[in-house]
């Protein structure tokens, strides 16, 4: 034989505490529901507090289980709804039949009382329930294994506590508030991240031929007179400076056909070499699997937990961002060769009639 004699007082902060008198002649398990479905989309989360045996029981987080006569009290939090509709599971989770069930509610202003037996979710009437003063009474002749008994009254003015989480495969995905507030530090990560590549991106700029070639024409290397070049032997020249040379054959200076991909990659490779341009694109896609591998476990973590999941999403996606971007990441560290102080990029017709105007210049001067 198993009997559960449950007493329910509401408090004016809207918890409710909890009495349950079990008799019983074999060992029970008695689960408290703290999450129960309210439909197909949604459940309800109870918070079970102030957790006291007494008797022939012991208990496991909120999972009872009773030898013999005892008593169990405890409050629950989140049983209150809008307008003070209150909504509670009296008993269930009972790893065996039980019985019979009697209960009373107590709240100020109870207006009216629904008792439901059965499965979750069932809407049958309990075997009996009434109005009383100052609550409602009720009473249920047998539940079957894992039923359980509900109360749903109307009570006078109580502070609202009900919580609400969707269920279903996308549930941890629901935006909360952390979720918000990882979207917003993830737009500005993105943002910043993109100005900052914006900047370096303009700090490399265009080759500029203009400034090389004047230093190898004041060094003597270069010889440009009447649209003519002509070569000369001076000093050692780096890798990029003998390139630029080369480029510029002896013959009509208009002729002259630079490769700028091939240059440029000449000057990146001096400019690392002497530490004046390094590029730290191995750190910055490390930095990005890292994120995104950190996003991926911290996704179904708290998909099998809290919920909130979109944080990880956030810091995937700030992983695979970083990752992309690191070809871009070229980090300046001083002026690179071959680029004067005021940068003038243009294109290279225009920079071959620089060269060609600045040499007269330099001829005329001479010639006086």
């Amino acid at each position: 034989m198993l009997a559960d004699d449950v007493t329910v007082t509401t408090a004016q902060d809207g918890q409710l505490t909890v009495i349950e008198r079990i008799v019983t002649d074999a060992p029970a398990v008695h689960r408290i529901a703290e999450r129960v479905p309210v439909t197909d989309d949604e459940d309800r989360l109870y918070s079970v507090t102030d957790l006291h045996l007494s008797g022939a029981a012991s208990a496991d987080g909120t999972t009872i289980t009773v030898t013999g006569p005892a008593t169990v009290s405890y409050t629950v939090d989140g049983a209150v709804a809008a307008g003070g509709q209150v909504r509670f599971q009296l008993t269930g989770g009972w790893d065996r039949a039980v019985d019979r069930v009697t209960a009373a509610f107590s709240a100020p202003g109870v207006s009216t009382a629904d008792c439901y037996a059965g499965q979750p979710g069932s809407s049958r009437q309990c075997t009996f329930s009434e109005l009383r003063s100052g609550g409602a009474h009720a009473e249920q002749n047998g539940l079957r294994q894992g039923e359980r008994i509900d109360l749903a009254a109307q009570t006078g003015p109580l502070p609202e506590n009900a919580r609400f989480v969707p269920t279903g495969p996308l549930a941890a995905f629901a935006p909360g508030f952390p979720s918000a507030l990882s979207g917003l530090a993830l737009v500005l990560y993105l943002l910043i991240g993109a100005s900052v590549l914006r900047c370096r991106t303009r700090l490399r700029g265009e080759l500029d031929l203009t400034g090389t070639v004047l230093d190898l024409v004041a060094r003597g290397h270069l010889h440009i007179a009447d649209g003519q070049v002509s070569h000369g032997e001076a000093d050692p020249l780096t890798p990029f400076e003998q390139a630029v040379k080369t480029a510029f054959s002896p013959g009509p200076l208009a002729a002259a056909r630079p490769d700028q991909a091939e240059l440029q990659a000449l000057l990146d490779a001096e400019a690392h070499r002497h530490g004046w341009l390094s590029t730290r694109q191995p750190h910055v896609r490390r930095a990005g699997l890292i994120l995104a591998a950190a996003g991926v476990v911290t996704t179904v973590v708290l998909a099998l937990t809290v919920g909130e999941a979109l944080i990880g999403v956030a810091l995937l996606i700030a992983g695979i961002a970083t990752f992309l971007a690191a070809p871009l990441v070229h980090t300046r560290r001083g002026r690179a060769l071959g680029s004067p102080t005021g940068r003038a990029e243009s294109p290279l017709a225009a920079e071959i009639g620089a060269i060609q105007a600045m040499a007269e210049r330099r001829s005329a001067v001479a010639a006086q």
